[in-house]
Order: C-alpha cells, then structure tokens, then sequence
C-alpha cells in the first residue's frame, strides 16, 4: 500500500573523513535522528561522474528534520565534501524487522504513473528482505558546485534489506529483486548502495 501521509524522512550520506566523528557524537545525541549506521558504499560506473569527490565509507543517516541536521553539517564539513540526501516522499511498504543490513538505491529514467507504482510495490513486497521500500528524491548539499547535473533525482526508489549473510549476498539478492522489477516491464538502474558495517545508534 503507498503511503503518502507519513512524515517527511530522509536519508543523509556523509563521508567518512576526519570530522566524522564530531558528527558522529552529534548525531548520537540528536532527537530527530532515527539511525545510523557506518556503511560502504559502492557507486554504479554511471553514476559516478555525478557525485564528485565519492567516498568508500560514509555515515549514513536516517532522520526527520532537514534544518537541524544540516545546521551540525555546516558546522563540520570540510569544503572538499560533497554531501547528498535522499528524501522520502512516499512509502511504498514498511514490515516489522530488526535490523537492516543493506540500503539499495535505484533510479527510472522516467517518471511512472499509479499503476506502475503499484506494480513495483506487489512485486517488491513479495521479496521477503525487502523490509521497506520507499520513492524519493536526491538533493546535494555543497560547497561548490557540481560539474553535472543528475537527471533523473527525482526518480529515486530506496529499498532496505535485511539479509542473513554476507553483503555480497545483499547484493545479489537485490540484483535479483531489480531483474523480477524488469518481468514487469520497468527498469530500475542502480544509483549507489550501502553496505552496513556498523550501527552507531
């Protein structure tokens, strides 16, 4: 069932640098912040050329609130960093799991109406790790600007995986997921993933 009514929540990606850690201890004390998580991230060869200066390891987090969040941001980024979140604006499910050990984002190069929406839910909802998936935006928060322009930000569709195994096997699952999307007619292309080393809240 797609949700549109919930609170605006958001992801923000921070590269692991050596101010990390104040916003690591900031983030810990935060009301707004619901996770996070120390994480790989492992760009698409497509996307790379849209997110300048990308990191191995980021922070990633997941909060409610974008003022305040980014207010500790600017107090600590360094004017290398290029920063990104991504937005939530609709969910498309969310079931009870304990843990989430990958985040999957994807992107259509064309914007779907209701019914396709609801095409990605049923199949993406019979994915048993598949705990929530989400459509959403990309925004870049920057001290510079970016020498392209992503096309398709609007476009975003964010799962979270909770797997037994390896991230590897992640991965694969999510490969699997995104071909089973595709018997339907609708190409995702990946964006970027998080592999989640460590939860730090």
């Amino acid at each position: 069932m797609i949700n549109t009514s919930i609170p605006s929540c958001r992801y923000v990606c921070y590269p692991r640098d050596n101010n990390a850690q104040f916003l690591i201890e900031h983030w810990k004390n935060s009301d707004i912040v619901k996770d996070l998580y120390f994480t790989t991230a492992t760009f698409a060869f497509e996307s790379k050329p849209y997110f300048p200066n990308n990191s191995n390891h980021y922070i990633l987090v997941k909060y409610i609130g974008l003022d305040k969040i980014v207010e500790g941001i600017s107090k600590y980024q360094s004017p290398n960093n290029s920063l990104f979140c991504f937005n939530i604006e609709s969910e498309l499910f969310e079931r009870h799991h304990e843990k989430v050990s990958y985040v999957s984002i994807y992107f259509t190069r064309y914007c779907h109406d209701n019914h396709e929406i609801r095409e990605i839910a049923g199949v993406l909802a019979r994915r048993d790790k598949v705990v929530s998936a989400n459509l959403g935006n990309l925004k870049f928060i920057n001290n510079k600007r970016l020498p392209f322009v992503f096309p398709h930000s609007d476009n975003i569709i964010i799962l979270e995986i909770e797997g037994k195994k390896t991230h590897q096997s992640d991965q694969n699952y999510c490969e699997k997921t995104k071909m089973d999307v595709a018997r339907k007619g609708i190409s995702l292309s990946n964006l970027v993933s998080f592999s989640i080393l460590e939860k730090l809240r």
